[in-house]
């Protein structure tokens, strides 16, 4: 692949988080080379033109392309176009983000895109991951609120534990918390009717579907567990089967490669997404999972919800502004003995405004920080954000995107929540 001119190429530039992403890249003090793509030029040129705050000149140098899904080759000269395509058409079942991820690999670029559906990363996976290693491309699936927070601090507080117990120890629990304040999109709401329709998506099944190698982890719906690290119970969600399918990639990838770093096989997963009270925790454990079910088993329930919330439309920017998101990882050593802890806050809706913010600098550590990737990125294939560099996707994300985050040892600490 010869030195592509542009540093981006967004692909669904017009989408309503699309939208987001263009408006975060073109403000971005960094200055990426921006190319906007999508079926409809006329569409493309208004984006340009809503831009907020860019100056004139950084306008002009933002460019239009037309790519479709109907013509792969314009796909591929896009991908040619730039260092990184950032694919932000979902669902990505629906409107071929398998497709999109194998003409990038085909050319040797790198993709990203925002998917939640774990059965066309699945697809990446066996199809498109062979494709990227021969030719080094770098695919990164999940580069959004699903899963970027959740693969990154449970990284960041394993790296913590090792710091302390030694690099070759072993890893036993980690427990994730969070907390959220966040929007719906229409967007977002066919996502997750795509996935439903999917065999076993949304179920509490398969934790190693997305792993090279398989553990001993069973993924279950459980009822609501106390969270030490926020003082508060909290119960899965419907994001979870899929944050940790792409965590335990993360896990299958590093014990693949026999690396330092690597979890070990004692290493199991959870999530929980923090509430005040045992009661509140339960009724959002039978609310989201409710409507699971009705998605998976009656069809009319999405398509009634879609047209109550069609493509394009979402929550305004004021109301995005006072979102919020705060992750607390909590990582133990096989033994117990040895306790890390990392805290991942922002302000903004993690699902729009900051999902924006994390696939766009993963973006940019791609195409300004290539020399800081891991070596299993660096070598293409399909990689989580964790193993994509952990290390320089924090730095970005403290430096330009508004995220705190914090590691520590908590070993022997009880009032974890005070911290």
């Amino acid at each position: 692949m010869a030195k592509p001119e542009y540093d981006v190429a967004l692909y669904g530039a017009t989408g309503f988080t699309g939208k987001l992403i263009a408006q975060y890249l073109a403000s971005h003090p960094q200055s990426p080379r921006i190319i906007l793509a999508g079926r409809n030029k006329s569409k493309l040129q208004l984006v340009r033109e809503q831009l907020r705050g860019v100056t004139k000149d950084r306008l002009e140098a933002i460019i239009l392309m037309e790519a479709t899904l109907d013509d792969s080759q314009s796909i591929k000269t896009l991908a040619s176009s730039a260092k990184v395509l950032i694919n932000a058409v979902g669902p990505y079942t629906l409107h071929g983000g398998l497709q999109v991820a194998q003409a990038v690999a085909e050319v040797g670029g790198s993709y990203l895109d925002l998917t939640g559906e774990t059965a066309v990363y699945a697809e990446m996976v066996e199809k498109v991951d062979p494709i990227a290693k021969q030719t080094k491309a770098i695919i990164v699936p999940s580069a959004g609120f699903d899963s970027l927070p959740f693969d990154l601090t449970t990284f960041l507080a394993v790296e913590e534990v090792k710091k302390v117990a030694g690099l070759e120890a072993e890893i036993g629990t980690v427990l994730l918390g969070y907390s959220l304040k966040a929007g719906m999109s229409g967007g977002t709401l066919g996502s997750a009717v795509a996935i439903s329709q999917g065999p076993e998506a949304l179920r509490y099944t398969k934790p190693y579907w997305l792993s090279p190698i398989q553990g001993e982890q069973r993924l279950r719906l459980t009822l609501p567990h106390f969270v030490p690290q926020f003082n508060a119970y909290g119960a899965n969600a419907i994001i979870t089967p899929h944050n940790t399918r792409v965590v335990n990639r993360t896990w299958g990838l590093l014990e693949q490669a026999k690396v330092p770093v690597r979890y070990g096989t004692s290493f199991r997963y959870n999530e929980a997404r923090v509430n005040i009270s045992y009661l509140q925790a339960l009724l959002s454990t039978v609310f989201l999972n409710l409507f699971a079910l009705l998605l998976e088993y009656f069809r009319i329930i999405g398509f009634m919800a879609a047209k109550l919330l069609p493509p394009g439309q979402g929550p305004s920017l004021e109301q995005q502004l006072k979102g919020y998101l705060e992750v607390r990882t909590l990582a133990s050593s096989r033994d117990g003995k040895i306790k890390g802890l990392v805290t991942f806050k922002t302000k903004g809706d993690p699902g729009y405004l900051k999902t924006a913010a994390f696939i766009s600098e993963a973006a940019l550590a791609i195409a300004f920080n290539a020399e800081l990737l891991t070596p299993l990125a660096q070598q293409g294939g399909v990689v989580t954000p964790a193993t994509l560099g952990a290390l320089i996707l924090r730095e970005r994300l403290t430096k330009f995107a508004g995220v705190v985050i914090q590691a520590r040892d908590v070993t022997g600490i009880s009032d974890l929540h005070t911290i």
